[in-house]
């Protein structure tokens, strides 16, 4: 039986820290430009990128929203020993929308990870995930605990969880708004001048990205029309409350399954979703479960991975690539 390790961890107020030597500097190579990729999957495709074929495996997973060109600024800077593997989840980036009639279900995404896992062979792989993203890779990784090695989630601590009593009120609305949005598909979609679209984007986001980090994101989740126009691409269908959400108990029976080394990339101006109270909790899930366990912080906001990527890179690339737990 492998024998499970972990950091040691520091709390201060709400904060927590590691023991750590992970913010070391990699000697790194650039890698390859990246080589656009379609996975086949029942209702069209998963579109992503690969860097540096061949490496290391690490599937790159992105937030509610974004697409594989979040990961586009840490991917370079990443030990030469590491493949990136960026996918769109279906409905975001140039990959395909559910089929209609479906709303909106976050588990499904997990069933999207095992498609690309499949796709590529892959009898254990790393997990990459960011917000959204993080959330997938973490119950992925409790549902198929024997695939998975790695795990690195940048800026979240555990799932969005619906209390029981809220559901039947998260349910009704979702039905109600899938039915509504479902009449204005055949619409034609708002059009931006492009200084107009990133400011939008910049702003949906409490300017938690910078007008760079936006312009690198709208050339996966943006459309250009003839008339020099722009529109967001992503599925309508995102921004309806899911139809089905899970409660804190049953998200701490799935961390209770995690057999994988774990490291939780926390951005000091990123949210905080939930309490400290359920926060500790899991995180003491992580300790006891996780092969080894990191918790870092670090100076940023949820997008952190994208304008600051030097801060971020070194610590995946370390991770990654070390199986050691520090002292």
């Amino acid at each position: 039986m492998l024998q499970r390790t972990c950091q040691r961890i520091f709390l201060v107020g709400r904060r927590f820290h590691v023991s750590s030597s992970a913010s070391q500097e990699l000697k790194t190579e650039k890698m390859a430009e990246p080589k656009e990729i379609k996975i086949p999957v029942p209702f069209g495709h998963i579109a992503g990128k690969i860097w540096n074929e061949g490496g290391i495996p690490l599937l790159g997973l992105h937030g509610w929203m974004d697409n594989a060109g979040t990961w586009d600024a840490v991917a370079p800077l990443l030990p030469k020993s590491i493949s990136l593997v960026a996918i769109d989840f279906p409905g975001h980036g140039h990959s395909s929308h559910s089929p209609m009639g479906i709303g909106s279900v976050f588990m499904n995404l997990l069933v999207d990870i095992e498609r690309v896992v499949q796709h590529f062979e892959w009898k254990e792989v790393n997990l990459l995930g960011h917000s959204m993203g993080g959330a997938a890779a973490m119950l992925y990784s409790s549902t198929f605990p024997e695939k998975v090695k790695k795990l690195v989630v940048v800026d979240l601590i555990k799932p969005l969880a619906t209390p029981a009593d809220k559901q039947p009120q998260r349910t009704a609305r979702s039905i109600k708004e899938l039915l509504e949005v479902e009449t204005k598909f055949e619409r034609d979609p708002q059009c931006y001048e492009f200084h107009s679209i990133v400011d939008k984007l910049v702003k949906g986001y409490d300017s938690s990205i910078t007008e760079e980090a936006a312009k690198v994101l709208l050339k996966r989740g943006s459309v250009k029309y003839p008339n020099g126009l722009y529109s967001f691409s992503h599925d309508p269908r995102l921004k309806i409350p899911n139809l089905l959400g899970m409660t804190f108990d049953q998200q701490k029976e799935f961390a209770n399954r995690l057999n994988c080394e774990l490291m939780i990339i926390k951005a000091s101006s990123g949210p905080f979703y939930e309490s400290k109270e359920d926060y500790d909790e899991i995180l003491k899930i992580y300790e006891k479960k996780a092969k080894r366990f990191v918790y870092k912080m670090v100076e940023g906001t949820h997008h952190v991975h994208m304008n600051n990527p030097d801060i971020i890179a070194p610590l995946i690339g370390q991770f990654i690539e070390d199986s050691a737990c520090d002292t």
